[in-house]
């Protein structure tokens, strides 16, 4: 009796629960969902700062500004969704239009620490999802050329490592500065690619130390050794 009682009881619970999409029982999508909510908030706070520290902002500084804030209001409202349990139809559409203000965010964007991460995580998500990505997938799926410019001052000796649409130094000798200025084209892709390298400015030795590989997570590594005493301005451009 008491066994045929608990089935009738699980089966008002199961039929009383309110439906839920496919995509949106998996504890997968809620995580993606709220870590992207996560970092865009950050990537739109280091914009502001980044804003906020120069007397010398132009109107695409302005601009890309903007845009990151209007992505990180539009993950916000893109996890809530999740968390609320939309339809799967409404999921898909308001990826969509996440998915564009990404790509504006993508064509003036100035910060490069953070974005990385953000293209995974909507990749990620399109998958769980099954949205349409015909407009192009984050990260970029490496179908297409690419391009990076690199600036900065080096004393002695330097690696630059690149992955994706991050660029970060580190010093192996002499002083550490901090004025590197990456202009990402497009993102280094998450395949195997050969780059070429073309030395812009600099009085000291700049080479390909690796290739990108499955080996080192599909990195780029960049050498620059200055032979003279102090520290000289160099500039380099990658093309794949």
């Amino acid at each position: 009796m008491i066994s045929r009682s608990l089935l009738v009881v699980a089966a008002v619970l199961l039929f009383a629960s309110p439906a839920f999409p496919q995509f949106g029982r998996s504890n997968r999508v809620s995580d993606l969902a709220a870590q992207l909510s996560r970092e865009a908030g950050e990537f739109a706070d280091q914009n502001y700062n980044s804003y906020a520290n120069s007397s010398r902002n132009t109107r695409k500084d302005i601009e890309a500004l903007m845009l990151s804030q209007q992505f990180a209001a539009a993950a916000r409202i893109f996890d809530r969704m999740v968390v609320d349990r939309r339809r799967n139809a409404e999921l898909r559409d308001a990826y969509d239009v996440l998915s564009n203000l990404a790509r504006s965010v993508e064509r003036n964007n100035l910060q490069r620490n953070t974005w990385y991460n953000i293209q995974r995580l909507m990749s990620d998500l399109a998958r769980e999802i099954n949205a349409d990505t015909s407009g192009g997938q984050f990260p970029d799926s490496g179908s297409r050329s690419g391009r990076i410019t690199w600036r900065g001052r080096v004393d002695d000796d330097v690696r630059i490592r690149i992955r994706g649409g991050t660029a970060e130094v580190e010093t192996i000798g002499g002083t550490e500065y901090h004025d590197a200025q990456p202009n990402f084209f497009n993102s280094l892709p998450n395949r195997r690619v050969t780059v070429r390298l073309t030395a812009q400015r600099g009085r000291g030795e700049i080479f390909i130390e690796q290739q990108p590989s499955r080996e080192n997570d599909f990195t780029a590594i960049v050498r620059i050794k200055d032979p003279r005493g102090g520290a000289s301005d160099y500039a380099f451009e990658l093309q794949w």
